[in-house]
């Protein structure tokens, strides 16, 4: 006896990742329609997918910034200028230390196909510095290796 596959793929609103039903039709549909521009492939992708699933009038631009980056990504093409926004707080000395750590940051969130909005604030005083801030967490404190680094991140996104 065979499992039946739903058609259900998950992509990323904002930041939060969702099921959304018969993606992977829509988006051959709309690669196969000869469409070229933007707007009429997002309009076609949105009226094909609506059918389906459920978008919420207020989250329609999020959509369609998500099914965006899916058909790129579905035709092989750059879409790491439409990585999610994640805003964050990075606390630190200026310096190279400091330059080193936002790097990592960027490097790690796109991991994530995010793009961390960044706010400066001067270091803690209690330390370890820098600091990774999310939605009041401290995420990460000290310059950490890579590997903990997006393991904390990766734990913080179920948060968000």
């Amino acid at each position: 006896m065979g499992c039946k596959s739903f058609g259900v793929s998950q992509i990323l609103i904002g930041l939060y990742k969702i099921g959304i039903s018969g993606l992977a039709d829509a988006l051959k549909k709309a690669t196969e329609s000869g469409l070229s521009d933007r707007d009429a492939i997002l309009n076609l992708l949105i009226e094909t997918l609506s059918t389906g699933n459920y978008i919420p009038e207020g989250q329609v631009e999020a959509y369609r910034t998500a099914l965006w980056r899916e058909y790129l990504r579905y035709n092989r093409k750059d879409f790491s200028a439409f990585f999610s926004e994640a805003e964050v707080v990075v606390r630190g000395e200026p310096g190279e230390e400091l330059n080193r750590f936002l790097r990592l940051t960027a490097s790690v969130f796109a991991e994530f196909e995010l793009k961390p909005v960044i706010r400066l604030e001067p270091p803690d005083r209690d330390g370890p510095n820098p600091q990774l801030i999310a939605r009041e967490d401290v995420i990460v404190r000290g310059m950490p290796v890579r590997a903990q680094f997006k393991s904390a991140v990766q734990k913080s996104l179920t948060d968000w």
